[in-house]
Protein backbone atom coordinates (compact mmCIF):
# COMPACT_ATOMS: atom_id res chain seq x y z
CA UNK A 1 0.00 0.00 0.00
CA UNK A 2 2.72 2.69 0.68
CA UNK A 3 4.46 1.59 -2.63
CA UNK A 4 1.33 2.44 -4.12
CA UNK A 5 0.45 5.88 -2.49
CA UNK A 6 4.30 7.16 -2.86
CA UNK A 7 3.91 6.37 -6.71
CA UNK A 8 0.39 8.11 -6.96
CA UNK A 9 2.02 11.20 -4.71
CA UNK A 10 5.03 10.92 -7.61
CA UNK A 11 3.07 10.97 -10.70
CA UNK A 12 0.78 13.72 -9.33
CA UNK A 13 3.88 15.77 -8.69
CA UNK A 14 5.60 14.70 -12.14
CA UNK A 15 1.97 15.89 -13.71
CA UNK A 16 1.02 19.13 -11.73
CA UNK A 17 4.35 21.14 -11.00
CA UNK A 18 4.67 23.35 -14.00
CA UNK A 19 7.48 23.25 -16.30
CA UNK A 20 7.80 27.11 -16.57
CA UNK A 21 9.02 27.04 -12.91
CA UNK A 22 11.33 24.68 -12.98
CA UNK A 23 12.35 26.03 -16.75
CA UNK A 24 13.09 29.49 -15.17
CA UNK A 25 15.12 27.65 -12.60
CA UNK A 26 17.09 26.24 -14.94
CA UNK A 27 18.03 29.61 -16.97
CA UNK A 28 18.61 31.71 -14.24
CA UNK A 29 20.95 29.66 -12.01
CA UNK A 30 22.65 26.80 -14.29
CA UNK A 31 24.59 27.50 -17.11
CA UNK A 32 23.51 25.51 -20.38
CA UNK A 33 26.34 24.95 -22.92
CA UNK A 34 26.25 23.79 -26.37
CA UNK A 35 24.50 24.79 -29.91
CA UNK A 36 21.48 24.00 -31.04
CA UNK A 37 19.72 21.11 -30.57
CA UNK A 38 22.53 19.66 -28.02
CA UNK A 39 21.76 22.72 -25.72
CA UNK A 40 17.58 21.77 -25.70
CA UNK A 41 18.48 17.85 -25.33
CA UNK A 42 20.90 19.62 -22.14
CA UNK A 43 18.22 22.02 -21.32
CA UNK A 44 15.43 19.76 -21.15
CA UNK A 45 17.47 16.66 -19.26
CA UNK A 46 17.64 19.03 -16.60
CA UNK A 47 14.76 19.97 -16.40
CA UNK A 48 13.38 16.33 -16.19
CA UNK A 49 16.04 14.95 -13.70
CA UNK A 50 14.81 18.27 -11.54
CA UNK A 51 11.08 18.01 -11.55
CA UNK A 52 12.01 14.22 -10.54
CA UNK A 53 14.34 14.75 -7.68
CA UNK A 54 11.50 17.33 -6.79
CA UNK A 55 8.27 15.04 -6.53
CA UNK A 56 10.39 12.23 -5.09
CA UNK A 57 11.56 14.04 -2.07
CA UNK A 58 7.80 15.71 -2.19
CA UNK A 59 6.53 12.34 -2.26
CA UNK A 60 8.80 10.34 0.54
CA UNK A 61 8.03 13.41 2.87
CA UNK A 62 4.23 13.30 2.55
CA UNK A 63 4.69 9.46 2.92
CA UNK A 64 6.83 10.49 6.48
CA UNK A 65 3.98 12.94 7.50
CA UNK A 66 1.17 10.45 6.97
CA UNK A 67 2.96 7.53 8.58
CA UNK A 68 3.54 10.05 11.54
CA UNK A 69 0.35 11.14 11.89
CA UNK A 70 -1.20 7.95 11.88
CA UNK A 71 1.14 7.04 14.61
CA UNK A 72 1.29 9.74 16.76
CA UNK A 73 1.05 9.04 20.36
CA UNK A 74 -2.38 10.14 21.43
CA UNK A 75 -2.37 12.98 24.65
Amino acid sequence: MKILLFIVLFWSGIHFIPDVWVASFVKAHIPISGDGEEAMDSFDMHIIVIKTTLCAVGAYLLMKLLFWLHHRPNK
